[in-house]
């Protein structure tokens, strides 16, 4: 089966390439590395440690071409979890084309807080898991700053244990015996920021329609929409880095959706202060503002404002009320050339949800 899984992985590259090549020469110009020791705490992990490696450069000495970067990680916790990590974002000459990747191995005991509830913490329970997943996207300009593409993805959650009697083996939910997906989608975006580690100015948006069929062993079939739109306002405010960031997000599901696939709140990016999937629901209409401020030399500091909807259906907005989120944080920048930052963040959510995030790069 994984031999077949592989092949048909392969011929969707080999395909990509076909429909997206170019004879472009290229060039690496201007290439930063930054190693980097990695702690790390969020409430779902408590602290890691780790290394980290940063790699910046540009594919182009026109200015005309944004900056690319890879990254990857590998990273120890306090709860015996562990993440390997590895992303890049590749912009061609004068970016006719993107490629965009992420491969990650996982280790994660989490809390489950059971699915598409209002009283999260009487389905308190824990469970633990191996997730193997990758993606790929691949864009290409149609006009200036506006991009088609596919994108194709692969999830393995597996191994998956919980105490007999709590929530999780009563509950049942898809996907509780363990399940894989491989996904394929058409996308549109728009990219105008001029980096992708600090964006300052510019626009970001995309929309993509993921169609997962139950081909494989254990999968399931369902379909997913995505948008994701973020705008970047540079003001003076105590320094020449100083920008408003805003960030709308959506993502829908139909169909048999496996629980660790639904739309869920918390984490280090979207709606900080909540534990990841203390509410998890088939919707999620999220949206927050973000004020990044330096104060001195390599110290800045954040505060943000932001809200959520979880609607059973997509269209039935305020069924299940607002979950606000505020928080505060510091940064400490760690390459001055691309304003790469260690941040410190602290956010608040409903029903005393709190967390204290540890982290590299923005969360947006």
């Amino acid at each position: 089966m994984y031999k077949k899984l592989l092949y048909g992985l392969a011929l969707v590259l080999i395909g990509i390439r076909s429909v997206f090549c170019q004879s472009d020469s290229v060039s690496f110009e201007k290439v930063r590395i930054t190693p980097l020791p990695v702690m790390y705490y969020s409430p779902e992990t408590k602290f890691g440690l780790g290394g980290l490696v940063a790699v910046n450069f540009n594919s182009s000495v026109d200015s005309l071409t944004t900056g690319s970067y890879a990254q990857s990680f590998f990273l120890y916790t306090m709860n015996k979890q562990y993440n390997w990590d590895n992303t890049f974002r590749y912009y061609t000459p004068q970016n006719k084309l993107i490629y965009q990747g992420k491969f990650s191995m996982t280790y994660f005991p989490e809390l489950y807080f059971g699915i598409a509830t209002e009283q999260p913490l009487a389905k308190e329970d824990l469970i633990k898991y191996n997730r193997l997943s990758a993606e790929f996207k691949v864009y290409r300009e149609i006009r200036k700053s506006t991009y088609v593409g596919i994108a194709t993805r692969y999830t393995r959650i597996y191994n998956i244990d919980s105490e007999s009697g709590g929530s999780f083996s009563l509950d049942k939910p898809i996907g509780y015996g363990g399940y894989q997906l491989l996904g394929v989608a058409p996308l549109i975006s728009f990219e105008s920021r001029k980096s992708q580690v600090y964006p300052r100015n510019g626009m970001f948006a995309e929309m993509q329609l993921m169609v997962y069929p139950e081909m494989l062993h254990q999968s399931y079939g369902f379909l997913n929409t995505r948008i994701d739109v973020r705008k970047y306002f540079p003001v003076n405010w105590l320094s020449d880095r100083d920008v408003i960031a805003l960030q709308f997000f959506m993502t829908s599901n139909s169909g048999a959706v496996p629980f660790k696939e639904m739309a869920d709140i918390g984490g280090n990016v979207i709606m900080r202060g909540y534990y990841t999937g203390f509410y998890r629901y088939n919707n999620l209409y999220a949206f927050q503002a973000e004020i990044r401020a330096g104060l001195w030399r390599f110290i800045g500091i954040d505060f943000w404002l932001g809200a959520a909807l979880t609607p059973r259906k997509w269209y039935s907005l305020g069924d299940t009320g607002i979950k606000p989120n505020a928080g505060v944080g510091l940064r400490f920048m760690i390459n001055d050339k691309d304003r790469l930052n260690i941040r410190a963040d602290y956010g608040f959510g409903k029903q005393r949800q709190r967390g204290f995030y540890l982290d590299i790069a923005e969360a947006y």
